[in-house]
C-alpha cells in the first residue's frame, strides 16, 4: 500500500487498529490526513484509545489525534447544552420533544457520540406543534435563516423540517423536524409510529428514537439524501449503532420487521450491504439474507450497490476522479426523484437552475 493511499489505509486501520503499530512517518501522515478529511479523526483517536494504543502513537500524529478528540468532545458538550436550552423553552409548554441524530447519540451516552463534528441539533415535534415551536424559539432569541422566498416555501410546504434556526453567538444550530422524510416523498413513514416507540432520556422531558428507529432514521438520512460527497462518517455512525445494539439477538429480527412496517426496507438493505462491505460490521448472515427482500430488481440493485460502495468509501484528499463525480451526480438526481413527485420536481429543478438571487437575499442554505 503506497503512502498516498489514504482511503485504503483508513479502512484497513478501522478494520484492525493494531495495524498502526507498523506505520512509518509517511503512513501516519496519509492516515491522519485522510481521517481528518473524512471527519473521523476524533473517532480514530477514540478507537486507538479504547485499544490502549493512543499513548504509543508518535508525537506529531498523537497531537493531531488528541486535538481532534478534545474539539469533538467540546462540540458534544455544546450540543447537550443546546438541547437543554431548547427543552427549557418548549417542554414547559407541554410540547413533546424528540432529539435526533448526533445530539441523540450524546444523550444516550453512546461511545462514539463525542467523536462527531456536530454542527447542529436536530429535534422533532408533532406537526400540529410546528408553528408554536418555531414561534416560541424565535421569541426566546433564536433567529431564522434568511432564504430566498422560494426556499422558504419549499421548507414550509414540501420539506420535513423548518428552515434552520440559530442563536446569535452560538456555534450549534437547530433544525426542527416534524417527520423524518419530506411528506411529498416516496418514503412516508408515519411520524406517530416513532412517537409511540420513543424512549425518555434524562429528567428534562426529552425523548430519543427507539434503537431500531434510530438506526432506520440514520439509514434514511444517508441513503435517501441528495449529497453523497463525504458521507463516510455517517456510515461509521451506522456501524457503531449496529455494534451497540446488535448484541441483543432480538434486535435484528425486530429491526427487519420494523423496516417493513414503516416502509423503510430499501434504505435498511443498502445499510446492511455497505456496512458489511466497507466496515466489516458483524451482522448475522440470517439478517443479511432477510434484508434482501427489500432489494431492488437485480440489475438496479447491482448498479446501486456499485455506485454506493464507490462513493461511500473514504474520500481521498485529492479531487474526485471523473467517474466518481458522474456517480455523485446520478445519485443526486436519484435523491430528488425520491424526494418529490414529478409534477413538483420538474418545476423545482427548473426554477433553481434559472433563478437569480435577489439583491440582499442570502441564497444559502438553499433548499435541496
Amino acid at each position: 500500500m503506497s503512502a498516498a493511499n489514504g482511503p485504503s489505509r483508513l479502512l484497513a486501520t478501522l478494520h484492525d487498529v493494531a495495524g498502526v503499530q507498523r506505520l512509518d512517518a509517511a503512513g501516519w501522515e496519509s492516515l491522519v490526513t485522510c481521517a481528518r478529511r473524512n471527519a473521523v479523526l476524533a473517532y480514530l483517536a477514540h478507537r486507538l484509545e479504547a485499544s490502549g494504543l493512543l499513548d504509543n502513537v508518535p508525537e506529531r500524529p498523537r497531537a493531531a489525534l488528541v486535538s481532534a478528540r478534545i474539539a469533538a468532545r467540546r462540540l458534544a458538550q455544546l450540543a447537550r447544552w443546546e438541547v437543554h436550552q431548547i427543552a427549557r423553552v418548549l417542554v414547559p409548554l407541554g410540547m413533546p420533544l424528540l432529539v435526533l441524530k448526533g445530539a441523540a447519540y450524546v444523550l444516550r451516552g453512546m461511545p462514539h457520540a463525542d467523536t462527531r463534528l456536530i454542527s447542529d441539533v436536530d429535534v422533532m415535534v408533532p406537526r400540529s406543534a410546528l408553528e408554536d415551536a418555531e414561534r416560541t424559539l424565535v421569541a426566546a432569541g433564536w433567529k431564522g435563516t434568511v432564504l430566498h422566498p422560494y426556499d422558504q416555501r419549499y421548507y414550509r410546504e414540501w420539506s420535513h423540517e423548518l428552515p434552520p434556526l440559530h442563536y446569535p453567538g452560538r456555534i450549534i444550530g437547530v433544525d426542527v423536524h416534524h417527520t423524518i422524510c419530506p411528506p411529498v416523498s416516496r418514503l412516508r413513514p408515519d411520524p406517530a409510529a416513532f412517537w409511540s416507540h420513543a424512549v425518555r432520556v434524562g429528567d428534562e422531558g426529552v425523548s430519543v428514537l427507539a434503537p431500531g428507529d434510530a438506526l432506520l432514521h440514520a439509514a434514511v438520512h444517508l441513503f435517501f439524501d441528495s449529497d453523497f460527497d463525504g458521507r463516510f462518517r455517517d456510515l461509521v455512525d451506522l456501524h457503531e449503532m449496529a455494534l451497540a445494539w446488535g448484541g441483543d439477538a432480538a434486535f435484528w429480527p425486530a429491526l427487519i420487521a420494523r423496516a417493513q412496517a414503516l416502509g423503510l426496507g430499501r434504505p435498511l438493505h443498502y445499510t446492511m450491504v455497505l456496512l458489511t462491505r466497507l466496515l466489516r460490521t458483524p451482522i448475522p448472515a440470517a439478517v443479511l439474507h432477510d434484508s434482501r427482500r427489500f432489494a431492488a430488481p437485480r440489475g438496479v440493485d447491482g448498479a446501486m450497490t456499485h455506485a454506493l460502495t464507490t462513493v461511500l468509501r473514504p474520500i481521498d484528499p485529492a479531487v474526485w476522479p471523473r467517474r466518481h463525480r458522474t456517480l455523485l451526480w446520478l445519485l443526486y438526481a436519484r435523491s430528488h426523484w425520491l424526494r418529490m413527485p414529478a409534477h413538483l420536481l420538474l418545476p423545482h429543478l427548473l426554477r433553481k437552475s434559472l433563478r437569480r438571487v435577489e439583491p440582499g437575499v442570502d441564497p444559502q442554505p438553499a433548499a435541496r
